[in-house]
Formats: structure tokens, sequence, C-alpha cells
């Protein structure tokens, strides 16, 4: 009835071991990522998660080894769930890697990457770890069965009296059938706490998963920034349709049409009831943005725009200024198509909002082409109008280092001196004359934002900001002149073209210029600097 050799259990004890590093290793780290989580008001409730998910991975790593089949399918959801989660960075990864040197990011990232591979081949292991599981727990069963028998028959089923069988553990552990499969007639008192593990488990796997699907632990700096007044959308895709500076946009995911017109949203439907907007918002703007660059269309674009609006394009000589000159920037880097549409998706928005200023950042994917955006609009005549826009590819730090190194690194356009002696122009040219007046003019409002030049680099909340450019060891100073623009009584913006000087990874020390441009809000210590954007020009 027993196999001649007991079966080998090699996979089942390296996939349970696997299981439990990976364990180990995500609840060091969301337990290091917590305080930081807290700091920049992140989403702490993602990183409990993990800790709770990092906790049921190394208790199903250990019972891997035992050839229990529940545990080692909820191994297999964890380790997929935790390759899925961790390259989207999620709370825990993004607060770790925010506070490593710029120069180091791009490596944090790589072994990110790594890390999720091997969590998936963790999984894969797992899997075909199954068929030793299966073999195993037959052999404990064969073992039971032939015991039972020779109890019965020799001891009178004195099963106390008659030596155990084992399987080969790790080292000098053995493992008995009985640890493998119950013995029949056993107590039933352990089943109620394994139901309750078993779903336990099920359900962090489940919130793992609906968190990863839904993206909402992908940006470590949401936190709580809407009491303040700024929005976080999630990654929406949206259809235009239309011409002119008329335009429906659909709504994908919400089942939304709002109807756009030159004064933004005016109204929209939801199945069969419609709602009157009383008062425009900068959401409404934004959409009717996303579907005029939809549709490559000049007159949704020119409906939105300031006649002397200011924008920074993805290349070096891209510096524009009036409605003409930024539709044809945009359309140009966008590669508008001169019939049909580009799909436009938006993900990691950031809205922030007091009274007639708002700001905005985003990364905006449009057709094939993917982009760090900024705009700072304002409130006029009943609807809201883009004011100064900042339109960036991101660079890889290292590519942006490999670069400067070698003296190739774009230098923008010099922005034409104005002689600006303005109360704002002031502001501007103070704050970017050194990295402490940079943080000095920081607003410390939790929806203030910091857009950095390589995908990833965001950081809300005015102090977390603050915190960030005050531990960067580098310098900064302004390289040329300052362009500003007022917007209402307390809003305003700024551009400037800033000189960044640190070291690389191997010492080296490195100079970049950046295209800046920053949204001014006029507060009770002054002019301070609700949102940056950082670019390196193409």
């Amino acid at each position: 009835m027993s196999e001649a050799r007991p079966p080998s259990r090699a996979l089942l004890v390296i996939a349970g071991l696997l299981t439990q590093i990976v364990g180990v290793a995500c609840l060091i780290a969301a337990l290091a990522a917590l305080p930081m989580v807290h700091d920049v008001h992140g989403s702490t409730g993602s990183v409990i998660v993990s800790v709770v998910a990092a906790l049921a991975a190394i208790v199903c790593g250990t019972l891997v080894y035992r050839a229990r089949l529940i545990p080692l399918a909820l191994a297999i959801a964890l380790d997929v769930g935790f390759g899925i989660v961790l390259p989207r960075g999620n709370s825990t990864i993004g607060a770790l890697i925010r506070i490593l040197p710029e120069g180091d990011t791009s490596t944090a990232n790589t072994l990110v990457t790594v890390a999720a591979i091997t969590m998936f081949v963790t999984g894969i292991l797992c899997v075909l770890a199954l068929p030793s599981a299966l073999k195993v727990r037959r052999w404990a069963r064969a073992q039971i069965t032939r015991d039972e028998a020779r109890d019965e028959r020799e001891i009178g089923g004195d099963r106390a009296s008659r030596p155990a069988d084992t399987l080969k553990g790790i080292g000098q552990t053995r493992l008995t059938a009985t640890q493998i499969v119950s013995m029949p007639g056993a107590p039933m008192h352990k089943r109620p706490l394994i139901i309750a593990g078993s779903a336990i488990a099920l359900v962090v796997l489940g919130v793992v998963l609906i968190m990863t699907s839904t993206g909402s632990s992908s940006d470590p700096t949401a936190g709580s920034a809407a009491s303040q007044g700024s929005a976080k959308t999630p990654v929406r895709k949206i259809e235009a349709q239309g011409a002119g500076s008329a335009v429906v946009v659909h709504f994908v995911d919400a089942g939304v049409s709002p109807v756009v017109g030159d004064a933004g949203v005016v109204a929209s439907a939801v199945g069969d009831a419609a709602e009157i907007a009383v008062e425009p918002t900068p959401e409404d703007l934004l959409s009717a943005f996303h579907a005029a660059l939809g549709l490559g269309d000049p007159a949704g674009l020119s409906a939105l725009l300031d006649p002397k609006v200011f924008a920074f394009g993805p290349s070096a000589n891209e510096l524009a200024e009036g409605r003409e000159a930024v539709i044809a920037l945009l359309k140009r880097a966008i590669s508008a198509p001169k019939k049909g549409t580009l799909a436009v998706e938006a993900a990691h928005t950031a809205i922030g909002r007091d009274a007639q200023l708002a700001w905005i950042a985003e990364e905006v994917s449009v057709g094939r082409k993917k982009f760090l955006a900024t705009v700072v609009a304002g409130l006029h005549d009943g609807h809201w109008m883009i004011f100064a826009l900042h339109w960036a590819i991101a660079m890889p730090n290292d590519t942006a280092y490999a670069l400067a190194r070698d003296g190739t690194l774009a230098v923008p356009d010099a922005i034409p001196n104005a002689h600006d002696e303005s109360p704002l122009a002031i502001a501007m040219r103070t704050a970017l004359a050194s990295k402490p007046s940079f943080v000095e003019a920081r607003s410390t409002r939790a929806d203030a934002f910091n857009f950095g030049s390589a995908l990833g680099e965001r950081i809300q909340g005015g102090e977390a900001i603050k915190k960030t450019f005050t531990r960067i060891k580098a310098t900064i100073h302004l390289h040329d002149a300052v362009k500003v623009g007022m917007i209402g009584d307390r809003g305003g913006w700024g551009a400037a073209n800033v000189d960044f000087t640190d070291t690389d990874r191997d010492g080296n020390e490195v100079t970049q210029t950046f295209r800046v441009l920053a949204a001014w809000l006029h507060e009770d210590a002054g002019w301070r600097i609700v949102q940056t954007q950082w670019s390196n020009p193409r």
C-alpha cells in the first residue's frame, strides 16, 4: 500500500522557502515605509494590507513544507499578487524609492523589477510543486492506513506504542505522516482555526487584487490632500466625438457624457437624468482639454486657452506664447492626425485650487505618446482657462546624467529678459537663486505638488516637498531670465530655466539645466509656490 521510497519534497521545500523570503522582504519593506507614508499623508491603508499579506505569505510558506494544498494555492496567489503590485509603485515601494538619492532611483527601479520577476518565478515553482504535494499526501495516507492495520494486528490499536513513520525534512527536521494529513478519527478542534486562517488569507488576497486592479495604491503621495481643495482622479480612458469648440466626451469607465462648449462643461447626463452644473470646475476644464487633444481640434483648444497663454514644449527650442503658437506646439507634440481621433488616457492626476487659481499635474498619454503635463489655470468670465502649460516627455535619470557628463544634454533656449520688476517676478528670481530660497518659497499646503523630470517622481504635500528638497545634496540657481503672469489678484505662474548641480553615483559633479514652471499663490506670508514641474528638454 505504501510507496517503496518516500517521495521527494525538494520542490515543496524550495517553493515554501522562497514564499517565506518573499513574505519577510515585503514585511520589512512595508514596516520601513509606514512612517514615511504617514509623513507625506499617503495611503497607510495599503501599507497595512501589505503587512497582513506579507504575514500570510510567511505562514503559507511554512505550511507548503507539509504539502498543505490550501496554503499552497494561497502562496501561489500571494506570490503572483505581490509580483503584480510591486512594479506598479504602490505606497510601500514609492515611499522607499523617494528617499533615495536622485541618481539611485533608476537602480532601485531595476531592483524592483528583478524582485517582481522573482515573485512570479516563486509562484510558478508553487504551481510546479502541486504534483509533489499530491504525491506526498498519497504517501502520508498510505502510511497511516498501513500503520492502522499494523496497530490492529500487533498492538491492539495503541498508536502511542508504535514508532512514528517520518519523511526526511530540512537538516535534522523530520516530518510525520500525521503532520501532512489528519488521522481518521482525529479531534476536530483545530479545524476551525484552519478555516479561519484560510478565510483571513483569502480576504487579504482579495483586497490586494482589488487594489491592484483599481490602482488605488499607485500614487504614494495622494493622502488627504482632497480635504484641502485638491482632487486625485484614477486612470480613465476618454473617447472624443464632434468638431469645432463643442465636443462630447465619453468616460468609458464612468458612463458619464458631459457636453463641453466654449464655457466648459455646461451639463452632464447619467442615464436618463440630467444635471446642470452650477459652477464650472478645474475637472471640467481638464475633461474638455483631453477631448480637444483627442480630436486635434484647434477651435476646441483655442476656447480653453487664455489669449496670452505661455507653454514649454518637449524640445529645447519649444517655448511658445499666445494661442496660435501653443496650439501649434501641442499639435506637433502629439502628432495630431488630419483625420480621426487619438485615444487620451490620464493617470496620477493631482488638482489643487484656491479661489480663482487652479493647478493640475498628470501623466497623460495621447495616442502612443506619454507626457508629463502641468496646467496653471484661472477662472475668467465664468469659466476656467489655461494660462500656462508645461508639456514634457520624461527622461530617465541615468540617461540625463550620462548626457550631462558627455556634454550632450540639451540646454533649453533662453527665456527673453523682459526686465520685469513686479513682486511676482522678484519672488520667482529669489526662489530660484538657491536651494534654501526655493525651500523657503514653497507653500505648506497639503495640495501643493512637485513633478520631477522622470516617471514616478511625484511629491504631494508642501511639507513633504520641503523635506525632500532640504535633503537633496544639490545646488540650484537661475540660468537666465524669468517670465511671470498674474491670474486674478492672488494667483500667478512663473517660468524659468534652472541649473541643478549634484553628483552622480560615481561621484562626478553634473549640472543639468531644467525647465521649470511654477504655480504661485499669494498667502498671508507673501508669494508661495504651490506647484512646480522640472523637465529635461530634448
